[in-house]
């Protein structure tokens, strides 16, 4: 390294140089230049040190003396790599983004070994956006230093740069390198691994790992955004809202919180509370697509269509790409988009980098305006590739996150624990809303029936509450831990749940109503539950022809909450288990629960409606015939639907879809259910379809071979 000192001084020399850069990195500035000029006392023409005085100097502040430094450095060694990789930093501080990049990218040329060169272009190309020169930059730098004490932060900022172009494996590979260098537990770890849930859609893992960033992070609103935003995704809009409504007012000139806050709220199903915090945002800012979007689901639960449509265009013409309100304008347009918005929104599908979640909303929005458009094939395609996007959000699993034993065991324990009716001890009376619970596959017109019923006026509609669900769960738990196999469930906890369900009435202004709908599907589940929770509870079971039921969950974007949505395998299985446990409970409950067939309804609504009124113990209303013309809000995917009269045009829908769909009916018969009603018909039902489903062996998936085969009828 010196030009005219001996060997032995060489030595001194490099531990000098070595012990200056020590001392710079430290930020022991003075002591550094000391070193230097030691060097210098041995080799005054020294390049190295004329370099590390003049990154002292930048680092400082004294730009012009380390400019100088820099130059007689470059006269004395212009291949030095560390003179081009100090040159960047000199650039940098000027503002000459271009000429740091380019300095750093010679310094990597000259010292292809150089671990920090490789981590300075890094720095530099992350910073001016160029996310994939960064990876590749970062790559690098930890190959040159395996070793190296900065390669947990190169490999943290490598996360950065590979989660900035969506490669998500990549992205876990570096996190994975920086925890193992002792960053476990850091923010910007925890932050990254929020985002990279939050890019595959996985709001469980993310709401674990967001909340861990908060304790790491106590009050980063961006911490407290995710932990919120997974909350919400995860059906906990209540506690979510409560979580992010700090952070909106910590800021309150900024529109985009409040119409994030607005979307929590409304899922919270507080109409009233997010359409003014919808208007607040459009107020700060006219522009902000998101409370235009927020303003259009308000009006569509409302039965406002054509303000819903509005606020959608509103939204689009602000923001091209916005999927969701696509997604939106589809459901209250039923699927008709022009020309224009069609192209815009396939353009904003072919972007690229989109998170999981928001590929589906565009998809399925894709898929509704091809069916409009009468375009079968395309529209099956489309939802096809939808759904194939959502099983991402299930763990990357060829098959989705759906789990067929598991949920087949589920089935059985039910129908064990809940063999036959037990006798039951009164329960204390206390003055409450009486439930109705409304069970069956969705799609297959709870809604429909929902609404009828709460047209009456001694009715409030409850929608889909979500307590039972989790009760459900408890309940599980509980008998694993107390080994309960059946019979009355203690009359204490009894109570303990029952005042859990009824609490969601005060929260959601349910509780001075005398009855009130609960029109959950899953509930179909907790059947046996629910007749010890609520002996006097009416049940009323909705059963739809499998494959339009099957039909109607494929298209739409269930959340994962729903992971048998996504694949029509999956839906004949749930729905099989569904028909046998539903068959059991027709069977041990007797008169409080009871089937009704969603075509025989359509077909015959006012005798077949003043049957199920019977069955509940209400009155008869003429109201309840005139369900559509009642103001209210329905929150679900029939939103748009429940504002017109029961009809019996929808019952063949899959007409257009045969080909695709074709061997559908024999599969689920194969699973022992009737394809025509969707009845139960257990060992011998399967027997009968044996021959018609020898495909089978193939799996269900053989059902979808041909979908893009053949032509299809139109409708």
């Amino acid at each position: 390294m010196a030009s005219t000192a001996d060997t032995g001084a060489g030595g001194d020399i490099a531990r000098l140089l070595e012990q200056a850069n020590q001392q710079r990195l430290s930020d022991a500035f003075d002591a550094a230049r000391l070193s230097c000029h030691d060097v210098f006392a041995r080799d005054p023409a020294n390049a190295p040190a004329m370099c590390l005085l003049g990154v002292c100097d930048l680092e400082t502040g004294a730009i012009e003396a380390g400019r100088a430094w820099l130059d007689k450095a470059e006269v004395a060694n212009p291949a030095l790599p560390q003179l081009h990789l100090y040159r960047s930093i000199q650039w940098e501080i000027l503002g000459e983004t271009d000429r740091a990049l380019a300095s750093a990218t010679e310094a990597t040329r000259l010292a292809p070994d150089l671990f920090d060169a490789w981590g300075r272009l890094g720095d530099l190309a992350g910073r001016a956006g160029d996310f994939a020169i960064a990876a590749n930059a970062l790559q690098q730098a930890l190959k040159a230093g395996p070793e190296h004490p900065a390669r947990p932060q190169i490999a943290l900022r490598l996360a950065g740069a590979c989660i900035e172009l969506s490669d998500i494996d990549a992205t876990r590979r570096a996190l994975d390198i920086a925890e193992q260098g002792g960053l476990e537990g850091h923010p910007d770890v925890l932050r990254l691994r929020t985002a990279l849930a939050r890019q595959t859609g996985d709001w469980a893992v993310m709401e674990k790992l967001a909340e861990r960033w908060v304790a790491a992070a106590p009050g980063e609103p961006e911490a407290l955004s995710a932990h919120a935003l997974a909350l919400g995704q995860l059906g906990f809009y209540a506690r979510a809202a409560r979580i992010y409504r700090p952070v909106a007012e910590a800021d309150p000139e900024v529109a985009d919180n409040w119409a994030a806050l607005g979307r929590l709220v409304l899922g919270a199903r507080d109409i009233p509370a997010a359409e003014a915090l919808f208007e607040q945002a459009l107020a700060l800012d006219p522009q902000n697509a998101e409370a235009a979007f927020g303003l259009a689901r308000v009006h569509t639960f409302l039965g406002r269509f054509e303000q819903a449509e509005a606020q959608c265009r509103r939204a689009l013409e602000i923001d091209p790409g916005h999927l969701e309100a696509y997604g939106q304008l589809c459901e209250v347009a039923s699927g008709r988009l022009s020309d224009e918005e069609l192209a815009a929104l396939r353009a904003g599908l072919e972007a690229g980098g989109l998170a999981v979640d928001r590929q589906a909303i565009g998809l399925f929005a894709l898929g509704d305006a091809l069916h409009q458009r009468k375009q079968p094939q395309e529209a099956f395609q489309a939802w096809s590739q939808a759904n194939a996007t959502k099983k991402v959000q299930h763990g990357h699993a060829v098959s989705g996150g759906y789990d067929r034993d598991a949920q087949a065991a589920l089935t059985d324990a039910l129908i064990a624990m809940f063999a036959a009716p037990a006798e039951l001890a009164a329960l204390p009376e206390i003055k409450i809303a009486r439930p109705i619970f409304i069970v069956g596959m969705p799609r297959s017109g709870t809604t429909l029936i929902e609404a009828a019923i709460a047209a009456h006026d001694e009715v409030t509609a409850g929608g889909e509450l979500s307590a039972m669900p989790f009760i459900l769960d408890e309940f599980i738990a509980w008998a694993r831990r107390t080994g309960w196999t059946g019979g009355e469930i203690p009359v204490m906890q009894r109570m303990a749940w029952r005042t859990r369900y009824f609490s969601q009435h005060a929260e959601f202004g349910l509780d001075q109503a005398q009855w009130v709908t609960d029109k959950q599907p899953s509930n179909f589940l907790a059947v046996g539950l629910i007749r010890q929770l609520f002996p006097e509870a009416p049940v009323i079971h909705i059963r739809r022809r499998p494959v339009e039921t099957a039909f109607s969950i494929f298209r739409r974007n269930f959340s994962r909450q729903w992971p048998f949505a996504h694949d029509l395998d999956d839906i004949a299985h749930y729905y099989a288990q569904h028909a046998r446990l539903c068959d059991h409970w027709e069977a041990t409950l007797g008169r409080r629960y009871t089937t009704l067939q969603y075509e025989d309804l359509v077909a015959d609504f006012e005798a077949r409606l003043r049957y199920v009124i019977a069955r509940t113990g209400l009155g008869w209303s003429r109201k309840c015939l005139d369900f559509h013309l009642q103001d209210r809000s329905v929150m679900t995917f029939s939103s748009v639907q429940v504002r017109k009269p029961a009809s019996t045009k929808h019952l063949n829908s899959t007409a257009p879809y045969s080909d695709a769909l074709a061997g559908f009916d024999a599969a689920i018969a194969a699973l022992g259910v009737d394809p025509v009603t969707g009845a139960w018909r257990g060992e011998a039902g399967q027997e009968e379809a044996v021959a018609p489903s020898r495909s089978r062996k193939r799996g269900l998936g053989s059902i979808l071979g041909n979908m893009f085969g053949g032509a299809a009828r139109g409708e």
